[in-house]
């Protein structure tokens, strides 16, 4: 893995954000510098827009710029209630406890988007999106008087329903991470993670084959909440495979179609900051 090439590749085609990241990880830089980029995002309703998440081009706000933005904030331990209080002012607006939260609004269909997101089920209702974000929110430390039984009805259906795609997997671990670690928490953790084992698009071997993924999303750092799922030498060899996908250019590749060039190359650089912090924070801990 080259650092500096990887590096080089970011500040030459990340967006702001992914440059301020890289400064906050990297070089000293303040999280006030990627609070302020983060910002730049939001609109007057509370929601993200305007492209947060690359292959959605809409200026609208949408549940999934919501679930990345906060995201981004929970990786680079980061919490800010005045922001995400905001954020939960719009989510709360657009969810429905009963149904779950769309994915993407109907509006998003007059703007560019990557073919993925033409499926009709992302503008329908689910509770696994919904269970992301209100995880992400909980983990930021804020009261809101709709985030409690926001959380009660994700736990709700956590319980009471199979898990089978790595993706809602993932992000129902964010939500247990976010509360206190008690016997049921810990029991819905143990259930979850044995439901991991058979999802689609987990990725449990290195080299990863096709797209998924693998125990490195889970656990991108040492101390991630998932850790302990996976043993060092199923780690080291996930850490091996992600440090020679990095390609001649210094980025790292991503494995699906987006909408536009503009969008591959922010894609390829969120991915290549990923993978730095994750190689980089593996390699200072010892573990390769």
């Amino acid at each position: 893995m080259n650092f500096d090439k990887a590096a080089t590749f970011i500040w030459q085609n990340g967006r702001l954000l992914e440059r301020r990241l890289f400064e906050y990880y990297f070089q000293g830089g303040s999280k006030d510098g990627v609070l302020q980029a983060l910002r730049a995002y939001l609109n007057a309703d509370g929601g993200f827009g305007h492209a947060l998440e690359p292959d959605l081009r809409t200026p609208d706000s949408q549940p999934l710029y919501a679930e990345f933005g906060l995201r981004t904030l929970y990786e680079a331990k980061i919490r800010d209630a005045d922001l995400a209080s905001r954020v939960c002012d719009y989510v709360s607006r657009v969810a429905d406890l009963s149904k779950g939260i769309m994915t993407i609004t109907p509006s998003s269909r007059n703007y560019p988007r990557a073919p993925h997101w033409n499926n009709p089920s992302s503008e329908q209702p689910d509770f696994s999106r919904l269970t992301s974000i209100v995880g992400l929110l909980n983990w930021q430390d804020i009261w809101h008087p709709w985030l409690n039984k926001a959380v009660e009805a994700c736990l709700n259906h956590l319980s009471s329903n199979k898990y089978e795609d790595a993706h809602t997997i993932q992000n129902a671990f964010c939500l247990l991470e976010s509360l206190p670690q008690t016997a049921d928490v810990r029991q819905r953790f143990a259930k979850l993670a044995d439901e991991l084992q058979q999802a689609r698009f987990f990725l449990p071997e290195a080299p990863p084959q096709g797209y998924g993924l693998t125990p490195l999303d889970f656990a991108p750092f040492p101390d991630s909440y998932c850790r302990t799922m996976f043993s060092d030498a199923a780690i080291r060899g996930h850490l091996k495979a992600l440090a020679a996908q990095q390609e001649d250019d210094g980025g790292w590749p991503i494995t699906w179609e987006p909408p536009g060039e503009m969008a591959k190359l922010e894609w390829r650089a969120h991915r290549t900051l990923r993978s730095l912090v994750t190689l980089e924070s593996y390699r200072k801990a010892g573990v390769w």
